[in-house]
């Protein structure tokens, strides 16, 4: 009995030392863990409040569309685009801001919301879309160089086509006939067969070697 006693203390007075040694440690660990658990499912809960706000918003933001409220479309847009910066809402309404800005001949506007939206969008298909709204802004500007560049990098297959497509129109705009004919040529060749912008791409091609 006595030595399982001696035992006993010998694991007791091991495990002090332990504790007196990583004792501390473990403390910061588990807080450290319970903190990291708690800020997640905050991030989580904060994530979800803002996509529904964004949400609701957004819908505001299509009404007035509907009803042809320019300027409170424009209001709810900017406010969407600043309040919840990051979410999907917020990159489609920078999108359809652009537009609207680009429609009533505000290209500087659109051109900035168009290259906030690509600069900090995670969203791939969104930021090929403005990519080419983009492209499209500077060639109305003449600012070809600045349209080349927009569309510079690999494109989505899907956009791939209307890529070509603009590099063409901006060849065709600075007289460069050859350049914008194989441009319009890759178009063909990466829209697909049921396509109907294939049309208007062959229309182009036929244009240009009339010249």
């Amino acid at each position: 009995m006595a030595t399982f006693d001696l035992e006993e203390q010998e694991q007791i007075d091991a495990l002090k030392q332990f504790w007196r040694s990583y004792g501390k440690l473990i403390i910061s660990i588990v807080v450290a863990a319970v903190i990291a658990f708690g800020g997640t499912r905050w991030w989580q809960h904060r994530a979800l409040t803002q996509s529904q706000s964004a949400s609701e918003q957004f819908n505001a933001f299509e009404v007035a569309e509907a009803e042809e409220e320019l300027e409170q479309q424009l209001q709810i847009g900017a406010d969407i685009s600043e309040q919840f910066h990051g979410t999907y809402y917020a990159d489609l309404a920078k999108l359809k801001l652009a537009k609207k800005y680009s429609d009533g001949g505000q290209l500087a506007e659109a051109i900035a919301v168009l290259r906030q939206l690509v600069e900090s969008s995670k969203d791939e298909e969104l930021v090929a879309i403005a990519r080419l709204r983009l492209a499209s802004l500077h060639l109305q500007n003449e600012s070809f160089d600045e349209a080349m560049d927009t569309l510079d990098g690999d494109a989505a297959a899907a956009m791939s086509g209307l890529y070509a497509d603009m590099r063409g129109d901006i060849y065709a705009a600075q007289g460069s006939i050859e350049e914008a004919k194989s441009a319009y040529e890759e178009a063909l060749d990466r829209l697909g067969e049921g396509s109907p912008w294939r049309d208007i791409v062959q229309i182009k091609i036929d244009s240009l070697s009339s010249k």
